[in-house]
């Protein structure tokens, strides 16, 4: 999880240093116009990354779940055994 993180951190640092290093370097029409482009960017990383979290978090619910249900077996056969 933290290497996802930091991944997504570096890519959003890029992502910045681009935009900022490309306002710098142009005119004020193009900046509006990069601006706009860079803000829909953004947008649209934001929804992807939201939904590999969102997708993640369910997988690892599952997981959960799948351990939980071992566990619970392992202990009725724990049980089962002792009498």
């Amino acid at each position: 999880m933290k290497s996802s993180n930091l991944l997504i951190g570096l890519g959003i640092g890029v992502l910045v240093g681009a935009a900022i290093g490309a306002f710098f370097a142009t005119s004020d029409e193009d900046k509006a116009e990069f601006t706009d482009e860079v803000n829909s960017t953004v947008n649209k990383a934001k929804k992807r990354i939201g939904k590999v979290v969102n997708d993640g978090l369910e997988e690892l619910d599952k997981a959960t779940e799948r351990v939980t249900q071992v566990a619970k077996d392992t202990i009725s056969r724990v049980k089962a055994h002792q009498i």
